[in-house]
């Protein structure tokens, strides 16, 4: 029987997600305050805004954990209750608090607001033209998170448009308690405008001075910003080779500063440790060292080596940022690796290079070429020798806000891959992958649950599904396929000749196709600072025609526990088939560990 998967997930997620807020309901085990409830006559839109904020409030204040009657939390929260009317407008608003049953009731009187008699802005009057005016206008409610957007409009259009060597805006706001009215103004400190004069670097070692210049983006001369110049800290941050920076600027003379950068540098090399465990592949080990600035621009060289039972690969690249242009790199690989898998074994040496164009901030296009030596051996096949010449062809848009822990965001990469065997055998396929990820979190709700969604798609044309090397066949199943499955576990098979004569035929392993299909879908939730966990839902198939399809997938459920490290999660993952095949999956269940998120 297949299994709807958006029932399943309702299952999945359900019983936490569908939680009400207002209820401020939580598992004993990590939630020790009170429930409460808040009452605003007549305004239902305030009274959800105080209760967000209440429960915002709870989930970082580290002074609650020192009360433990209901009473001591309620007034505690009364006043931090009163300070949020007041930011809203509410000068004259009133909070009551009883405690029944340890549960917490607050009565909300939240009286007139306050509106804006007058605004005005001191700024001089050079600065002023172009300026487009700030959002509060005379009438609005004095809400003091407008009123700091103001301040920051103000400081962001200066920072841009003006030359000040220090830019200092503030506010006051006179409260006319008889009128139920404010007077708001918002006032710019003094202070010369300058231009940038020279430029100089302390601290460099072995990075070289003229490549870390390129990344500032501010020449002598340049009007002088602040912003700027937090601008030229974070790209030099950003190229990997600075671990400090500090900025000092000197003392006007006749309306020139200098500008002087105090470097450290990173440690450029790195050497790396991991181990990790599935049930298919069993423990594996893994090590890696790095050097991040080989010639003294950001050269990086780094070297790999990953061993499990099934696979063992070493690998080495060359990455060169800024290969001719400042929004391009190169990099050139070389890999050897060894696989022994149920279906097949392959040996084989791969060499590349590909040169990466960042076109937009979240859009890259990749072209190269690859030539890769493979002998393979199928089951109960001839081994095969392919010299494959391919040039890889690649976009990708990716909008997630963490590598290894995305919360918010979407990525999708496109890989284009037309292969050559060089040896003449007519062996000319191409082979195609789309994967998509997308990553909601609902901040508001409790535990800061996560919705993520992965789908991948594969086809291969242009021969036969046995003409294609087995190593380069599409498979299903595993870790980072189909949770539940045996690694490769899922796709077609083919009919063997028996091993007596007399017994009926049987089913070879999994030999891939042409075709790929996989969906996955996450609910994470984050409990503390450091743990969390997750409910999944994987479906997957390989098939012998290149037309993926998402009618026909096998489904795989389970659960995890994330430990957030300061690098990124370490996973644990088990996984139980929801449609167990007699004779071909063994386990009843499959364990995953590694170091990040499944996707």
């Amino acid at each position: 029987m297949r299994i709807s998967p958006v029932f399943l997930l309702h299952v999945l997620l359900l019983a936490l997600l569908a939680l009400p807020a207002s209820d401020a309901c939580g598992l004993p085990f990590f939630d020790s305050l009170p429930k409460f409830k808040i009452r605003v006559s007549e305004d239902r839109k305030l009274q959800d805004w105080l209760r967000e904020q209440l429960e915002e409030q709870r989930k970082g204040n580290s002074a609650l954990k020192a009360y433990h009657d209901p009473l001591d939390v309620a007034r505690y929260e009364r006043g931090t209750l009163e300070k949020l009317l007041r930011s809203r407008g509410y000068y004259d608003g009133r909070v009551r608090q009883t405690v029944n049953d340890g549960e917490i009731l607050y009565r909300v009187v939240p009286g007139p607001v306050y509106r804006i008699k007058s605004l005005s802005i001191s700024m001089p009057e050079h600065l002023r033209a172009g300026f487009p005016g700030v959002g509060l206008q005379v009438g609005d409610p004095l809400e003091a998170q407008k009123v700091q957007d103001d301040v920051s409009t103000i400081e962001t259009y200066l920072g841009e448009h003006a030359c000040l060597l220090n830019v200092e805006v503030d506010y006051k706001a006179t409260v006319i308690h008889s009128e139920h009215a404010a007077r708001l103004e918002y006032r710019v400190a003094p202070s010369p405008e300058v231009h940038i004069g020279e430029i100089y670097m302390e601290g460099l070692e072995t990075v070289r001075e003229s490549y870390l210049r390129k990344r500032l983006n501010i020449e002598p001369g340049d009007c002088f910003s602040r912003r700027k110049l937090d601008a030229a800290r974070l790209r030099l941050l950003r190229t990997n080779l600075i671990a400090g920076i500090n900025s000092e600027v000197s003392e006007p003379d006749n309306g020139i500063v200098n500008v002087t950068f105090l470097l450290i540098e990173r440690n450029h090399r790195t050497i790396r440790l991991g181990v990790g465990y599935t049930s298919d592949e069993g423990a594996g080990l893994s090590a890696g060292w790095e050097h991040r600035n080989v010639l003294g621009r950001g050269e990086k060289i780094e070297v790999e080596t990953r061993f499990n039972e099934v696979k063992q690969l070493l690998k080495g690249a060359l990455i060169v940022p800024r290969f001719f242009r400042d929004d391009q790199d190169f990099s050139f690989t070389a890999e050897a690796s060894n696989e022994e898998r149920d279906s097949y074994a392959a040996e084989s040496i791969t060499v590349g290079g590909l040169v990466s164009r960042r076109h937009t901030r979240n859009r890259t296009f990749s072209v190269g070429t690859e030539l890769k030596f493979s002998e393979v051996q199928e089951e109960g096949e001839q081994k095969e020798n392919y010299s494959l010449l391919s040039f890889p062809l690649g976009v990708k848009i990716d909008t997630t806000d963490n590598l290894l822990d995305a919360r918010r965001g979407a990525t999708a990469a496109l890989e284009v891959k037309p292969y050559l065997d060089l040896k003449g055998s007519g062996t000319r396929f191409v082979k195609n992958t789309l994967v998509m990820t997308g990553y909601l979190t609902a901040e508001e709700w409790r535990f800061d649950p996560t919705l993520a969604v992965r789908v991948k798609a594969g086809s291969i044309s242009g021969i036969d599904n046995l003409d294609i090397p087995a190593d380069e066949r599409f498979y299903a199943g595993g870790g980072g396929s189909v949770r539940g499955y045996a690694y490769q576990a899922l796709g077609p098979r083919r009919l063997l000749e028996p091993k007596k004569p007399g017994d009926p035929p049987r089913l070879s392993d999994p030999i891939g196709g042409r075709g790929l299909s996989e969906i996955s879908l996450e609910g994470r939730f984050r409990f503390t600072e450091t743990w969390g966990g997750v409910f999944f839902l994987d479906g997957g198939n390989a098939y012998e025609e290149p037309r993926p399809s998402f009618d026909d997938l096998y489904w795989g459920a389970g659960f995890g526990v994330r430990y957030m490290t300061s690098f990124a999660p370490l996973r644990f993952d088990i996984a139980f088939p929801l449609e167990k095949r007699k004779g071909l999956d063994d386990s009843d269940y499959q364990v995953y560990v590694s170091l990040g998120q499944a996707f």
